[in-house]
């Protein structure tokens, strides 16, 4: 739909001391005050320019210049080989009169996250709602074994590319490629829980704005924006809500991580890849055992040195810890446990009632377990909070980088 317009221009010497303003300004205002007031409503189409000086009976390089106004002001939008269009309030650019490519990092693949609702695809899946694309479909591009694997979604009112970039399905390196990462010629990145110290050290080599995302590392504290999970208002709550019940040997129990691989073909057996030996600690574990102590230590209640516990997400690993329980003398044995996860928690409750005795249990979740409390972490909100991070360094590059932590909360 195409409009006309025509622009008087004042040749009133009421005030000769005033100075008329150029004639870009004039067209500006005059485009502004139809947009404004509804007469050009959202999604309308601009005539193309070269129509628009003859309609508007300026020059070509006024009409520019009014139009270049408009774009970073937001109120137009540029769609390449389309034309202008009138702004929708909902759909404006990310950064009006820029194109942004940006990139989400994963630790694993992308089709798997998406098909089983991982941590990380709601983290991006909330950076996705706060940049507004939640409604624009993904694109899965189909890649060899070898390749990493992708999706993108892509929307020009919008003005971005959105890639989440994965790792090859037969890879198990916890990250992309870093050539990868290189070639897609990003303007910023979120990084969504990837710990591989070595490999992010290279990828803050290459200067691209980046937001780390649920991994708190010092190393990268004055290189990157990071935003993780604050455990210390839930886990202190939690703490809080055992001694109330009257509960006070409260134990700790923090989640074990494997090593990465080249590729599954590299491990050499499924008891060397979950080995305690050869085993890391989750980089959470160590600010949530943290919130713990703090808790504890507001309570009034000295640990013994043998209340903190560590093991990986399997069955064996929760058998044998509920066993060791059992075997303490009853004054000794722990009356709750506060958990890496809510899975941990709500596992161990279980398995140590059919020992035939009781445990309460919390960790941290994104729902309530039958058997456990949550300590509600919000992925979405992660994600959300990093892509405003991220925008926001964008726009103002000089500003120090940021850590932020989102609070957990436990559940009533």
């Amino acid at each position: 739909m195409y409009w006309c317009i025509s622009i008087q221009m004042s040749t009133s010497t009421r005030n000769p001391l005033r100075r008329k303003p150029p004639k870009h300004e004039r067209v500006r205002e005059l485009l502004r005050e139809r947009i404004m007031t509804g007469a050009y409503p959202p999604g309308m189409a601009l005539p193309p320019e070269t129509e628009l000086p003859q309609q508007l009976r300026v020059s070509k390089i006024t009409v520019v210049r009014a139009l270049n106004d408009l774009v970073r002001e937001g109120l137009i939008v540029r769609r390449r080989g389309r034309g202008s269009f009138v702004a929708d309030p909902e759909l404006r650019p990310l950064i009006p009169g820029r194109f942004l490519r940006l990139g989400v990092l994963m630790s694993s693949s992308v089709f798997s996250d998406f098909r089983f609702g991982s941590l990380q695809a709601k983290m991006l899946q909330g950076a996705l709602a706060q940049w507004g694309l939640s409604r624009t479909p993904p694109q899965f591009p189909r890649v060899r074994n070898d390749e990493p694997t992708r999706g993108s979604w892509v929307s020009e009112p919008h003005g971005c590319l959105v890639e989440a970039l994965g790792e090859a399905h037969d890879e198990h390196l916890r990250h992309p490629s870093l050539q990868a990462v290189r070639e897609a010629r990003y303007d910023g990145l979120l990084a969504l829980s990837i710990i591989e110290e070595s490999w992010l050290a290279e990828l803050m080599a290459l200067r691209i704005p980046t937001v780390l995302v649920d991994y708190p590392n010092e190393r990268f504290a004055l290189e990157a924006d990071q935003v993780f999970f604050d455990p210390l208002t839930g886990y202190r709550a939690a703490v809080r809500a055992f001694v109330e019940r009257g509960l006070t040997r409260i134990h700790f129990v923090g989640c074990l991580t494997h090593q990465p691989y080249e590729s599954f073909d590299a491990m050499t057996s499924d008891a060397d890849f979950y080995n305690p030996l050869k085993a890391r600690l989750d980089p959470d574990t160590f600010v949530r055992q943290s919130a713990w102590r703090q808790a504890l230590d507001e309570a009034g209640i000295v640990p013994g040195p043998d209340w903190a516990h560590r093991i990986f997400t399997l069955e064996r690993d929760y058998a044998a810890l509920a066993t060791r329980f059992q075997t303490l003398p009853e004054a000794e044995r722990p009356q709750a446990v506060l958990c890496h996860s809510l899975t941990h928690a709500a596992r161990l409750v279980e398995l140590c009632r059919a020992r035939g005795f009781e445990l309460a249990g919390a960790g941290a979740g994104e729902a309530a377990l039958e058997n456990a409390q949550a300590i509600r972490a919000e992925p979405g909100a992660l994600g959300r909070t990093a892509a405003a991070l991220l925008l926001w360094k964008l726009q103002q590059p000089e500003r120090p980088v940021l850590r932020v932590g989102v609070p957990m909360t436990l559940d009533a």
